[in-house]
């Protein structure tokens, strides 16, 4: 039975009843303080909405003084860096944002994207062993993906300058100064247009004038059913968590592989940062033997409070999960690596349990997000008619637990370990999708072939770290819950 908690959520933004019993009443109790700026009311709602919602509230001070943070980000910044990590000795919350208004839930809900040319990349050495930039992924339908960029593709030229390979300092992280680097980003992140020019893996060379425009995305980057012996093999990319348009992608996908008779089955997430909460659900559901239909999927934890409420509304924590196809692949295989984050995560610790000594993770440690949020406005309500100013807030708000109450893997899940069988292995960024010489590909197959992984080797392209100050991919990593709770 599915949980209650799902059952009443069917709409697209997940406000809670909570926040106006304890959030709304608050603040038509609150002094209203004439000399605070606007962005100081702001990091002062900010602070009422997390001693409701945020899961580590424990950590939050009685009160907040307003007056010292200049803008709502630096309060947010304050109070999400006070839960400290017994571990690391570090912050544990480096998740927690404020965004636009819409701007997220409209990308994710709607799957469309604005303002970007459509393609990514990531460092690494050329075949001269110079620092390049090469394309890790395109959306077809985007400015890129219509212009005929690919992955595996090289940048050559920005603007008609060949400056374009970064240095790297002696720790082999890009240097943020450098030429070649400042030109990537100026071109890919703060420019409306640019000239690219790209050098394709065969040595031909691609040049294009790109203007950021609105596209839809697609999630599903490849799909392909490959021959392994006697065993069908499907493999799948899947890049983000959207709304109802990945739902659809995903659905026309497994019902390839089961038409095709796939029994073993490769999910690529190596760039999935995550999204939506119901669509991995929907997901899991999906890849889950017939066995476990209407079994536990995972469990919300959130803080004393709200466990408290919903205990007393009589609202079920578990979410269970709802099988509708009868696709069940004999072993699966999770391609992932450090941009592998949150629903991406959610989904293989789903699995866990249903698939005992037959789910394995290659790659490279997952990004470590165990936890997620849910919108809250901030400065405007949700029914406002007028202008909307403001934010909206995601705080971490709920941790999720498996069916066997394994989760925390805030440390990234670690591929090749007891916990998570599998191997390490390198991103073959300089291989088009689906090319079974990808070192992550060819440990799957190899192993679906031979029953064991190769023992782990350099990679045959160097790869570079990416610079602790400004990453290169700067997509959303996490999973939000955009459901409504009870009127």
């Amino acid at each position: 039975m599915q949980s209650k908690l799902s059952k009443f959520r069917p709409g697209i933004l997940f406000s809670f009843l909570f926040l106006f019993v304890f959030y709304s009443c608050k603040k038509d109790n609150e002094e209203v303080i004439p000399d605070l700026t606007q962005e100081q009311k702001w990091t002062s709602e900010v602070f009422s909405a997390m001693q409701a919602i945020y899961l580590w509230d424990e950590a939050l001070p009685a009160t907040l003084d307003a007056t010292k943070y200049s803008t709502a980000e630096k309060g947010l910044e304050y109070l999400s860096g006070l839960k400290i990590n017994s571990e690391t000795g570090q912050p544990i919350d480096h998740y927690s944002f404020l965004d636009k208004i819409g701007n997220l839930s409209g990308e994710i809900t709607q799957g469309t994207a604005s303002g970007d040319y459509g393609f990514m990349v990531t460092a690494g050495y050329n075949s001269l062993q110079q620092v390049s930039f090469f394309v890790t992924y395109v959306y077809k339908n985007s400015p890129a993906g219509v212009a005929g960029v690919a992955r595996s593709y090289e940048i050559v030229s920005i603007n008609g300058s060949t400056a374009v390979h970064p240095e790297v300092d002696s720790q082999g992280y890009l240097v943020a100064t450098s030429a070649g680097y400042t030109n990537l980003v100026n071109a890919l992140f703060n420019s409306a247009t640019a000239a690219f020019g790209f050098k394709r893996p065969a040595g031909t060379t691609l040049s294009t004038s790109l203007s950021v425009g609105s596209y839809s995305i697609n999630s599903v980057l490849c799909d392909s059913v490959y021959t392994v012996g006697t065993k069908k093999v499907g493999y799948m990319v899947f890049n983000q968590f959207l709304g109802a348009s990945s739902q659809t992608e995903l659905t026309n996908t497994i019902d390839k592989f089961q038409a095709g008779g796939v029994q073993h089955l490769i999910v690529d997430l190596r760039y999935n940062g995550g999204g939506s909460v119901e669509t991995c659900e929907k997901l899991s559901s999906m890849l889950a033997p017939v066995s476990a239909n209407g079994k536990a999927m995972y469990t919300y934890k959130m803080n004393k409070a709200l466990t408290q409420y919903y205990f007393t509304q009589k609202e079920n924590l578990i979410t269970n999960f709802t099988k509708t196809n009868t696709f069940e692949p004999t072993q699966l295989y999770f391609i992932v690596s450090g941009s592998t984050a949150s629903a991406s995560e959610l989904l293989i610790n789903n699995l866990r349990p249903y698939y005992p000594g037959n789910l394995f993770i290659i790659g490279q440690d997952t990004y470590g997000k165990p936890c997620g949020f849910w919108s809250t406005p901030i400065g405007y309500t949700e029914k406002q008619t007028t202008t909307k100013e403001g934010y909206d807030l995601y705080a971490v708000s709920f941790e999720t637990v498996n069916a066997n109450n394994e989760g925390g893997y805030y440390a990234g899940m670690i591929p090749g370990t007891a916990k998570y069988p599998g191997v390490k292995a390198y991103d073959s960024y300089n291989l088009a999708w689906g090319n079974v010489n990808d070192l992550c590909l060819a440990q799957a197959i190899q192993r679906i072939s031979t029953g064991a992984f190769k023992a782990s080797a350099p990679s045959r392209v160097k790869s570079v770290n990416v610079t602790p100050v400004s990453t290169i991919d700067r997509r959303f990593k996490g999973m939000i819950d955009f459901r409504k709770h009870l009127k």
